[in-house]
């Protein structure tokens, strides 16, 4: 069984790990969630995301870390009155998707997914689904991009702060 734990350095906690075939090498690859130490004088608005780590195998089967986030996965208290955003992680062989979402009245949704390229030896992003949906009135807004529209972005590199907000008119 992996220890986890080593990657989860400065007081940080594992918040989420899934198991699954992050590159084309299949193999029981890990995304780990972390949860940074909470900070008592922290505000909603600066409050640090969560780091997310792609862990592969190297040849010898022990984990490694290929790549992190920190921008993916808000904060704790970032999801409003619908609690802690973060969804859930999905691993199908080569690609992850990463879903976060949260709100009131008007609840928003993100759904990134995230794609292996064996020539470049990275993940890009290939799919952002973003929705906002009024649950008084059942009028919904949503918005998805691909590279076409985002370019060619690497996993560590995505920030979604740097994407068109979706609102309801």
């Amino acid at each position: 069984m992996d220890d986890l734990t080593r990657f989860a350095t400065g007081g940080a906690k594992v918040l989420d790990s899934v198991k699954g075939a992050l590159t084309d090498k299949g193999g029981a690859d890990v995304i780990l969630i972390l949860d940074p130490p909470s900070s008592a004088t922290a505000k909603t608005d600066d409050s640090p995301g969560r780091d997310v780590l792609l862990l592969v195998r190297d040849a010898s089967g022990v984990l490694q870390k290929a790549a992190s986030n920190s921008h993916v996965v808000p904060c704790a208290t970032c999801g409003g009155v619908a609690g802690d955003p973060y969804g859930f992680t999905k691993i199908d062989a080569g690609h992850f998707t990463i879903v976060n979402g949260g709100g009131s009245r008007e609840h928003w949704s993100d759904e990134y997914t995230f794609t292996y390229a064996p020539e470049k030896k990275n993940w890009f992003v290939t799919r952002v689904v973003r929705r906002v949906d009024d649950t008084i009135t059942g009028k919904y807004k949503s918005s998805e991009l691909t590279p076409k529209e985002l370019g060619s972005v690497t996993f560590s590199d995505f920030d979604p702060s740097t994407l068109p907000e979706v609102t309801l008119p």
